[in-house]
Formats: C-alpha cells, structure tokens, sequence
C-alpha cells in the first residue's frame, strides 16, 4: 500500500505498507570505477528523511563501495531515483535533498553509504554520481531493492505489554472522543519514536476487531494513545473492546509516523471484562443559601490594598467559614484560604488567582469580603463557595456592582510643569504630575522612560523626533512606560537617521511600549493608560530595497487596560493583553514604505474591549495583512462602525505573500475535555466528567452540550469545584450525554462596519474558527474578495494532538450583512478533512441563526466572473452566496441552523452560481445533505442589511 494515501484500510497514510526488506543487491560498476553493491537494511541508523545528519530510528539502507581511488578524499556522492516520485540523497552537499552518510578510512578503496530508505520502499533503479576533491567524477545506474520505512533498529523496536483494565477511561466503544464511564484496556508501549509524531494507530485484533486513533475515516471503534511525558518514548494505548477477544490470541499494533516511517508489535490478549464500569459517580449536589448581600464598592476600608471592592453577606451561618472561593461570570477568581493551609492554591484550578479577604461581620450570620477588581462588575453575576471545617461547601450568588479597576494603582500627582523645546524631558517626566508641551521640536537621543505616573501632554504643535545617539545600546522602544494611569496625548512622534532596536525582546519592539522583559521588574500592575490624539510615524526599514516587517505602534505587554483614540498610526501592530482596552476614532494609514504589518489591532486573552469607529486605508508603499487579529479568549468584545478599505491580499501588488489572508480573524483552538456527562446534578446544576484531558478547568470558562435534549447549547462554567465537578451558571438536562468544556470567546459583537477588499481576489473578510459562543455578525457590509465571513467549528490543536476534535461554536448570530461582490459571501461548518481531522458523528458541534442577510452580484461584478476573471484575476473559485456544512461530514446533524428571509440581489434572468448550498446541515429543523437551493430574490428598495441598519 503507498503510505502517502489512504487506499480503504481505514488508516488515511496507509499502516499497511510495512514490508519485508529483501536486502541483497547487485554491483554496478562502470567500466575503470568504483563499484556499488546494494546490502540493504542491516541495522545501522545515520541519516532520516531530511536534510540533516541525525537518526531516525529506521535502518538505514545501506550501499558497499569498492574500488575507489585510495589517494583521492570522495567530497560528493549523490543518489537520485529513476522514475515515479522524485527522491534525492546527497552525501557532503548543502541540498534541500536528503543527508546521505559516508564511512571510509582515509586512503581505503572501500566506503560505506547509508541513506533513509523511502516512504514507498519500492525496488528502483538509481543514478548515482562520485565525485573527487580533484573534480573527477564517476556515474552509474544501480538496481536498486525493496525496502521498508518502518524497519525499527534493534535498540528502538516498540514493545507492548498487556496492562488490562486499571479503572482507567480514555475513549468509548465508538469512533468518537473521550470516556463513556466504562474501563478500557491499557497497553503500555516502549520504544515509540521520539523524533517524530503519531499520524496513526491501529489495533486488529482476533475476529477482524479492529481499532483507530487520529482522523480514523472508516469511523471505527477509537483507540488513543497518551505519551508519558516523564518517560520519552513511552506512553499508553487505551482502547475498549465490546466483546471477549480471546484471551492469549494475538494483538497486532501499528503506528504510522508523520515521516511515513511506521513501528508495530503484538502483544497476547489478556483478561478483561467489556462491561466493567469506572467506580459508580454520584450525582453531585449543590447547596444554596440565599443570603442577601450588599455591594458596598470600594469604601476605602482596602484591608487587602488601594481599590478593593467591598460586599457585606447576611443571612449565612454563624460558623466562620475555612476557605472561600469567589467567581464572577466572565473570568475574575479570588481565593481565600488560612495561613499555613495550601490545599486550594496548590490546586491547578485555582493556580495563580487572587487574593479574598473574608472578615466575620459585625453581627452573627454576616462575612465582609474584600477583592481588588480587574473590571467594571456592574454586569457580572458573582458566584461566593464557603467551605466549611468539615468539607461541606455552600454557595452563594449575587449580582455585581459599579467598581473601577484603576483605583489600585496612584494617579499622577497634582504638579504641573510646562517644556519647551531644547528642555530636558527626561528629566522632566521623572517628577512625575503634568508636563505641557509648548509647540515645536523636542530632540531625544535615547528612550524617553516613564518612570512614574505622569501626564504628557501638547495642546497643538508639538513633535518629539528620535535620533539614536552613537553607542546607544538597541532600545526596545523609544517611549517606554512603566506605570498605570500614564497619559501620553496631543503630540507628533518621529525619527531621524538609523535606528537599532532589540529584535529579540518579547513581542517586539515598538514606538511606544510598556515594561518588557528587558526591565528589572515588569510585571507592576498597569492599567488606565491614555493615549490620545497622537500623531506617530515608525521609521521605516533599514534596507529600502526588500521587504521588512514593520515597528510596532504601541506594545502594551505587562498592562492590563487603556484607551487609544483620535490617533493617526503608520507603523505595525499594536499588541496587547487583558482589559479594559478601548481602540475609538483612530485612523490606521498602514505600514511604512517596504515594510509588512500582521495587523493593525492584535490582542490576546482580551476582556471587555471596544474598537469603534476606526478608519483603516493602508497607504500604498507598505503592506497591512489584517486590520484585527484576536487570539486564545475574549470576553464582552464589541467590534462596530469601523471602516477598513484596502487591507490584505490584493491582487497584482508585489508583496511577498505570507499566511494572512483574513482582514479580521480570531482563534482559539484548545479543548480541555470531551466525553460524557458522567452524572447530572438534581437541579441540573452540577455536572461530573470523565478524566481531564486538556488543561485545568476555570471559571468563565464554556460546557458545549454535544448530545441530549439541549445539544447544540452552551453553559458557562461558574465555579470548578474540582478536577471533575463543575457548577454551571444555568441547569442542563438530566438526559445531556456528551459535553465539551472550552475557553475561547463570548458576547463578542461584530456590527455595522465596512469591509472593502475590492481588487483582491484571495483575501477573506471576517474568519471565525472555533470556540465561539454567542458571538453576533450583524448589520456588516463586506466588498469583493475571495470570502466575505466564514464560522467553523475548527479542528483543536489541543489536547493529545492536533485534528482530535472539534473545537465548539454555539449559538451565533449571522444577521442583517450585506455580501456584495464576494466570490464566497457566507459559510458556516464543522471542519473535515479525512487525512487530518477526527471522523464523527451524533454529536452538535455548531449551532446558528442566519437571518435577514443579502447576497448581492452587481452587473459589472458578473461580467468578470463570466469572463474568467474577477478583479482582474483569472482562475480564482466558483460564485457560490451561502454555503451550509462542508464536505465529508458524516452527520447532518452537527450543524444546526435555524435561517429566515436572506435573500439574493443580482440582475434579473442572471445565474452566475447557487446562491444557496447546504453541503451538510440540520436546516430549520431538516436535515439536509448535498443540496444546491436558490434564495429568494431581494425586494426592491434597500437591501435587507441596510433596513436592519436604519431600523438600529
């Protein structure tokens, strides 16, 4: 079997292809030269499938040389096959080839050659060329023989012992992820490639009982393999047979690595009980009580420092609690535990939160609990657990309040001085308050360092040009800013002559940027950070005649929240973290001349953010891949009223083409667990789950219901109460049978802004991959390009590898947008792929509503479409509006999509392409696979988009 292709063995990349090496060969020798004699695979290991002089734990194939000319040094010797795919070795040559290795005693007639045997292992014929450090060379064609990629040396053949069943749950009876509540079998494995990734295991056992992990396409019982992270080489293969196997029959295990070398044992069939359960779980229960609270803001009591919040509780119990947990419902956890008792910080759960003081009240039955805030809790609903001496937890909930995170922090003092060009600034800012800026040139000659809390402010006409000063060291920006609360406004930013910076410092350097980990201590708590109404200029780059990436704006890394508006930027990204953050009325003119930036806007772990009302048109010497680019979390984003023209791939403009063709994009790819709902609180509550896959659950993290009554819904995680107990902040069904807890994004609102990439034939508008929940799409206006939005529930990178699952989009809005002129206006899906992504079925990974939505083809747009073309370029994709599941699903019902009244608007009597296509999708309640649908015609008048926006 080819081992490049799946050919229905159920392995994609084809385990079946591991053959017998049949090591003998033949000389080919030119008349006066050397000769070559093919040995075969003999146990040496040099060489592996790259460029480089390392093993792979595969023999090597090996090649004896005889009559080689004892007083001349061989400086090159290459292989290339004859015929079908091209396969190259070279020995002592700086080639993409791969590394073939030379064993000769200086002065001997005789050498050894090693190379990595093929992926196909077919017998070819070979040209083989010698050459001498005099130049002479000697060609020849050998016969080559069969080889095998998966030939494992002695020291690194895999083994496989037969555990049995030690309670352990990875994976169910079927194809798809994570426990079902019963043990499987383990088998430990040693001498697993330690160089290369899995792509594939297979099982097959007696009665043609086989099993497969990774993208499995056959949809066969799964099997999965756990590496030991403290033993290289070494892991667990769990999998679970349904019926008695036999026991001492043989077990055969295959493994196909990602280099297309492969391993495979056997190991007898040991005792095991297929009905044997995981211990019983007991529905967890929850108790309430309903205590009144109070929110009493921040008081200025501060018991735990400047700016804590204050909630006075009554109506409890008059015991005084042994630890306490707080959550709010977005992602805020406070830990409250006694001096010398770290069971609860030492959990995973609670590693690295903050602090909660809990004082008893005045009088019996109350608790004051002090905080210190990370965000306005005005729309948070707050989760209190007390634990009592005895274990027993009772919680509380109670609605947040008004509270201002920048309170934690001083503010700049009250002293006010006024500069002028030719003063000191350094000096200056380092007495902290307000600094004026008089009109004209301020000359700097190294960074300007913000030392402490200070206003720097111009009224009109003010510029600071760098100049870096001879013997400067490379500066990692040329303002830097080491405290909260700092305010820079009113002032033009500049530079003359060369500037060095720190390439290598976190996140890069920037024009404007906070504590990085070049400083002492960067980790002070930084937020309220005004930047307003500047004008900045990044220099351009060092050599005009290539393209560069380009400075930074602004690098707020080590901060936690601020507001930029009203500025003017040419330069690269501005990078940030956390939140409160606000991007209002800036105008992004893109990068400098040759100089390349990934994005305009780029946050990662974000809250509470707002980017409003930006202008984004990218000058025309430099190049703007993305104007927004969100990855990991966001909580409470609001994306409105911008406007961006121009940005990304546009057709024919010369730049050197790099992975961004998203004008906005966001990303979050990682699942914590999948697999049952093992038991279900009374209430609905609490849920318990099997073993943990992924990383530790949190608060504010999301449940995704996969099955049950309310699958293709959503819940939010209020409290982990432990590894495997997790209280929701509304119930689900006692039925709800399989579950995905991830992190990723919600109440995230993209409305009412402009995308326009007319003259780009490959760029897309707003991509949307995975862990979304409740994200809304509306009122938007999306021109030209290749596509103009695209949800997916996306494969996880993580855990166990990438391709295991889905990561889960539920509950997303796609309302009211009008798609003019895109090639592909709108497509939502689960991601396939049978080579890559895990194979499911009877589990929701999607759920939309899409309504009110306009597909517009203009005439001229149609007309370059008709002639092979648009927006000048031929040969790009079909005409397609919206598009509904992508192909290879196996399960209709994994996406649901509830949709209403969007319609196409095109020249009347025109069928440039199906405006509706439902590849695979539970429409409306049907479900639907490999339909071609036409939408309704738009009414005259506006589009149904611009109603929607005129009724807002």
């Amino acid at each position: 079997m080819d081992v490049r292709r799946a050919v229905g063995s159920g392995i994609v990349v084809g385990l079946g292809c591991f053959l017998t090496a049949a090591a003998f060969g033949q000389a080919g020798a030119g008349r006066g030269g050397p000769s070559i004699r093919w040995v075969g695979q003999d146990g040496m290991d040099f060489v592996g499938p790259h460029n480089r002089i390392e093993p792979s734990d595969v023999q090597d194939v090996h090649l004896a040389i005889a009559g080689l000319d004892p007083r001349r040094e061989v400086t090159f010797v290459g292989l290339l096959a004859i015929g079908g795919p091209r396969q190259e070795w070279n020995f002592n040559a700086d080639t993409f080839a791969w590394k073939a290795v030379l064993k000769r005693e200086k002065g001997s007639p005789r050498a050894d050659l090693y190379i990595e045997p093929p992926g196909d292992g077919t017998a070819r014929k070979y040209d083989v060329t010698i050459r001498y450090d005099d130049g002479r060379e000697h060609k020849q064609v050998i016969q080559g023989r069969k080889m095998d990629a998966g030939l494992r040396t002695a020291a690194a053949a895999m083994k496989v012992a037969w555990l049995g069943q030690d309670g352990r749950d990875a994976v169910g009876a079927g194809p798809g992820v994570g426990p079902d509540g019963i043990q499987d079998v383990r088998l430990r494995l040693a001498g697993v490639s330690k160089s290369a990734g899995i792509k594939a295991i297979r099982i097959d056992g007696p009665g043609g009982a086989r099993w497969e992990s990774h993208a499995n396409p056959e949809m066969l019982p799964a099997c999965e393999y756990r590496g030991d992270p403290a033993k290289p080489g070494e892991g667990d293969l769990f999998f679970q047979p349904a019926r008695d196997l036999a026991a001492g029959k043989p077990l055969a295990i295959r493994i196909l690595y990602a280099n297309d070398t492969g391993d495979r044992a056997t190991v007898a069939v040991g005792r095991f009980d297929p009905a044997r359960k995981t211990p019983d779980v007991a529905a967890p229960a929850v108790a309430f009580v309903k205590a009144q609270a109070r929110w009493l803001g921040q008081d200025g009591r501060d018991p735990g420092g400047a700016g804590d919040v204050h909630v006075a509780l009554t109506g409890l119990s008059n015991s005084p609690p042994a630890a306490a947990v707080l959550t709010d419902s977005v992602r805020g956890a406070w830990l409250y535990q006694p001096p010398g008792d770290d069971r609860l910080k030492s959990s995973p759960e609670w590693a690295g939160v903050e602090g909660l003081i809990v004082n008893p009240g005045a009088t019996s039955g109350t608790l004051d609990l002090f905080f210190p805030p990370y965000r306005d809790e005005v729309d948070a609903t707050f989760t209190l657990r007390l634990i009592a001496k005895d274990g027993r937890s009772t919680f509380v909930r109670f609605p947040g309040g008004a509270c201002d995170p920048d309170r934690r922090i001083p503010a700049p003092d009250a002293t006010r001085r006024e500069a002028k060009p030719g003063d000191d600034l350094q000096a200056l800012v380092e007495q902290g308050g307000v600094v004026s800026l008089a009109p004209g040139t301020y000359r700097l000659g190294r960074t300007l360092t913000l030392n402490k809390p200070v206003v720097l402010r111009a009224e009109r006409g003010a510029t600071l040009v760098f100049a870096q000063a001879a013997g400067e060291p490379p500066w990692t920006a040329a303002i830097k800013i080491h405290k909260g609360r700092t305010t820079l406004e009113g002032f033009a930013i500049r530079f003359e002559g060369p500037v060095r910076w720190d390439d290598k410092v976190g996140y890069g350097p920037a024009v404007i940027g906070t504590s990085d980990d070049r400083d002492p201590n960067p980790f002070g708590r930084k937020s309220g950070l005004v930047l307003a109404r500047l004008d900045v200029e990044a220099p351009a780059g060092g050599d005009p005649g290539k393209w560069t990436d380009a400075l930074r704006v602004m690098r707020f890394t080590n901060a936690d929240g601020g507001r930029v508006e009203g500025c003017k930027l040419l330069g690269g990204s501005i990078e940030f973290f956390n939140g409160p953050w606000r991007f209002v009325d800036n105008t992004f003119r893109g990068a400098p001349a040759k100089a390349m930036s990934p994005a305009a806007i780029a946050g990662r772990y974000v809250h509470d953010l707002l980017i409003r009302g930006n202008r984004v048109k990218p000058e025309p010497s430099g190049k703007l891949w993305r104007f927004l680019a969100l990855a990991q979390t966001g909580r409470n984003v609001v994306i409105e009223d911008n406007v961006i023209e121009g940005v990304g791939e546009m057709d024919g403009d010369g730049v050197p083409r790099v992975n961004a063709p998203e004008v906005m994009l966001t990303e979050a790819y990682r699942v914590g667990y999948e697999g049952a709902a093992r038991a279900v609180s009374p209430d609905g509550l609490a849920i318990r789950i099997g073993e943990r896959q992924g990383e530790p659950i949190r608060a504010g993290q999301f449940v995704a219901l996969l099955s049950g009554p309310a699958a293709g819904t959503y819940r939010r995680v209020a409290q982990p109460i432990d590894a495997t107990t997790i209280l929701l902040d509304a119930p689900i069904p006692k039925e709800t049978g399989l579950v995905s807890i991830v992190d990723g994004f919600s109440g995230l609102r993209f409305a009412g802004n402009t995308v326009d990439v007319r003259g780009s034939s490959t760029s897309y508008g707003l991509i949307l991959p995975g862990n979304h929940f409740g994200t809304v799409v509306e009122r938007n206006r999306f021109y030209g390009g290749a596509q103009g939005l695209a949800a997916s529930a996306c494969p996880s990178e993580s855990p166990i590898h990438w391709g295991w699952s889905h990561c889960p989009a539920m509950g997303m809005v796609v309302r009211g947008n009008t798609f003019e002129d895109v090639r592909e206006s709108l497509s939502l899906g689960v991601s396939h792929d049978p080579a890559h992504i895990k194979a499911n079925a009877g589990r929701v990974f999607m759920s939309a509503i899409v309504e009110d939505n306009v597909v517009r083809w203009t005439e001229p747009f149609l007309r370059r479409v008709a002639a092979g073309r648009s927006d000048g370029k031929a040969g790009d994709r079909p005409l397609l509006g919206i598009v509904l599941g992508e192909g290879h699903s196996r399960d209709a019902r994994e996406l649901r999509v509830t949709a209403a009244r969007n319609t196409l608007d095109a020249p009347a009597g025109r069928r440039p392409g199906p405006s509706l296509i439902v590849r695979a999708a539970d429409l409306n309640g049907k479900p639907t696979l490999d339909q071609t649908l036409e939408l309704p015609a738009a009414a005259p008048g506006p589009a149904a988009g611009d109603r929607a926006g005129a009724r807002r």
